[in-house]
């Protein structure tokens, strides 16, 4: 009897996104394109840049639906054309899946399974989309909602699943956080998503080891986001393509997502956090650094990215 052959997996049909030509009116910059990432990270060259503004342009509520607007949105055009390309999208991933491992393989290469390049200034507020809300338990055992913690401040935003994905958005998140935490018009969500119900489980039984590891004053912002999130509504609007990475977000207080990232951080991508955080707190009420340091980091990354405003586009953007 010959000897069984080991199982070779099937090869992974790579889907692969052409920029378009021309300058984007997407972010607020008068560059025409995005130059290329300068940072250490593994052929980061070959990353694409972030090609839409991620978001729903549906503004969220907390509110509970009300049989109306539930009717409304199954007569809706534009949420049907949505849930289309939500469908089509996933059926161009599950092209590109091959199998349960598909995420780790991917995360496994030399680029870390980075989607995109984060912009290097905030996106436009009259083009940016809003982040849609999610629902999790806090480490005080309370309910949130997502967009009700998004008012009245700018919120660095957090998603994670894994301990990779932690990793990643550690690289993004620390340097910020030494400049403005504790601004009070500033504040950092964590959202730890568990999609397995087991794993789930077991997350809510060890809420107390987490609260040794995060800090005390971030406990009602870190949430626990249970069950498996719509693809329509949350996964494909939030660009979130690989369940194992670190994805971050700035979202200003009319919950609109004005930068994101995701995977390892390049170099540039922190410097370019930085001040679009900068930035986006400056311009909020009385947009006073927390101390000396985060003011003086408020002013000079403002001057920065207002330095490489477009006149036309600087304006309250």
């Amino acid at each position: 009897m010959p000897p069984r052959l080991p199982f070779q997996p099937r090869a992974l049909r790579l889907v692969q996104v052409t920029p378009p030509a021309g300058p984007s009116r997407l972010f607020a910059t008068a560059s025409p394109t995005n130059p290329k990432p300068k940072g250490k990270s593994p052929a980061s060259g070959d990353i694409p840049p972030l090609q839409r503004p991620l978001g729903t342009p549906i503004k969220p509520t907390s509110s509970p639906k009300s049989w109306q607007q539930r009717k409304d949105e199954m007569l809706d055009d534009d949420r049907a054309k949505a849930k289309r390309k939500a469908f089509h999208y996933l059926e161009r991933l599950h092209e590109a899946k091959q199998g349960y491992f598909h995420d780790y393989n991917q995360a496994r290469t030399a680029r870390g399974g980075k989607l995109w390049i984060a912009p290097n200034v905030l996106i436009r507020e009259d083009k940016a989309n809003y982040f849609p809300d999610i629902t999790g338990k806090s480490l005080l055992g309370q309910n949130v909602h997502t967009t009700d913690v998004f008012k009245g401040k700018a919120t660095l935003v957090t998603i994670i699943s894994t301990r990779l994905s932690e990793e990643h958005v550690q690289s993004f998140v620390q340097p910020v956080l030494e400049d403005l935490e504790g601004h009070p018009d500033f504040q950092f969500l964590t959202i730890n998503h568990q999609p397995n119900a087991l794993k789930s489980l077991l997350v809510s039984f060890f809420t107390s080891s987490l609260k040794r590891i995060v800090p005390e004053h971030q406990w009602p912002t870190y949430l626990i986001s249970a069950g498996s999130w719509s693809p329509i509504d949350i996964i494909e609007p939030l660009g979130l393509g690989n369940s194992l990475l670190g994805y971050v977000f700035l979202v200003d207080h009319n919950a609109k997502v004005r930068w994101a990232a995701c995977g390892l951080a390049t170099e540039d991508e922190v410097k370019s956090f930085r001040r679009a955080a900068a930035v986006l707190v400056g311009r909020m009420k009385g947009g006073v650094g927390a101390g000396a340091g985060a003011g003086a980091e408020s002013k000079a990354g403002e001057k920065a990215v207002e330095g490489a405003l477009d006149p036309a586009l600087s304006g309250s953007h």
